[in-house]
């Protein structure tokens, strides 16, 4: 039995691969549009949207024939592009080629209608045609063509501007480089973390001399603790035990969270819960 469940395993995987690029369905992910848009995609290219054609075969329903227009059976192409009450919607954007109507592959049809230079209205008619008929059937929700068609004409403007807005945003370059602020002598820096379910609470640092060349550093967990700010404060006072133990008589210790500075430099009261460690 194992032997069998391995073949069909097997065998399942080989038909996505011969239905795909090489195996590869980093077409879709890479599109430029919203996370829903490219799941329909993928769910489209695997056929497993849920139309009547599909469920009749997998014994859900009773009946695979459109139940918008009653004549022809509700495979995906049919619910989203050859219904006759859908065609009007392609053919009003200016999807009238005979081409455009006769792929029988919806992989080919959407991968095709995806790399077109009028990808973004191809893709807002495809999400918003298969949203109208999930409504229709789930919940004998019909529009008529103007709603269907104001829907679609929204979404492009919207993913229009926000095309617009990430390809004009073009941030100046970034030098990222360790600094040591003009010091001369050993540089220190330290942090804590406390992050994960469950819950890690961890701190480390670096020593490095002026020059930002590496000496040493640290690391270590705190078990049992949520406390962001004992974190922080075990990083510094490690930081210093470090520097001491190498000989180092003079440095610069930088820490990021201004509470903690502050509780080493000020007058903390003798009864906060950390100052055993400040």
């Amino acid at each position: 039995m194992l032997k069998r469940e391995i073949s069909r395993s097997q065998n399942i995987f080989n038909i996505l691969d011969e239905n795909s690029d090489n195996g590869s369905w980093s077409w879709i992910w890479r599109l430029k549009f919203p996370k829903k848009y490219k799941f329909l995609v993928w769910l489209a290219c695997h056929n497993v949207v849920p139309t009547l054609a599909l469920l009749n075969h997998r014994n859900m329903a009773t009946s695979s024939i459109c139940s918008r227009c009653g004549d022809h059976e509700e495979s995906f192409l049919h619910c989203v592009r050859d219904c006759s009450f859908l065609r009007i919607i392609w053919q009003k954007y200016g999807f009238v080629k005979q081409a455009f109507f006769s792929s029988s592959s919806p992989r080919d049809w959407i991968k095709e209608g995806a790399s077109c230079p009028r990808s973004t209205i191809f893709l807002a008619g495809l999400w918003w045609t298969s949203r109208h008929h999930n409504l229709m059937c789930l919940g004998n929700e019909t529009w008529p063509v103007t709603g269907l068609n104001m829907n679609i004409i929204t979404s492009v403007d919207d993913i229009s501007s926000c095309l617009q807005s990430v390809s004009s945003a073009n941030p100046p370059p970034r030098l990222v480089r360790w600094n040591n602020n003009s010091h001369v002598h050993i540089i220190l820096n330290v942090d804590g973390s406390c992050i994960g379910d469950p819950i890690r609470t961890g701190f480390g640092g670096i020593l490095r001399n002026h020059s930002g060349t590496y000496l040493s550093s640290f690391s270590g967990f705190i078990n049992n603790s949520k406390d962001i700010l004992f974190a922080e404060l075990k990083a510094i006072y490690q930081g210093l035990n470090l520097a001491i133990s190498l000989g180092v008589e003079e440095l610069a210790c930088y820490s990021d969270p201004l509470l903690a500075v502050n509780l080493i430099n000020g007058d903390t009261s003798q009864y906060h819960i950390s100052i055993n460690l400040i």
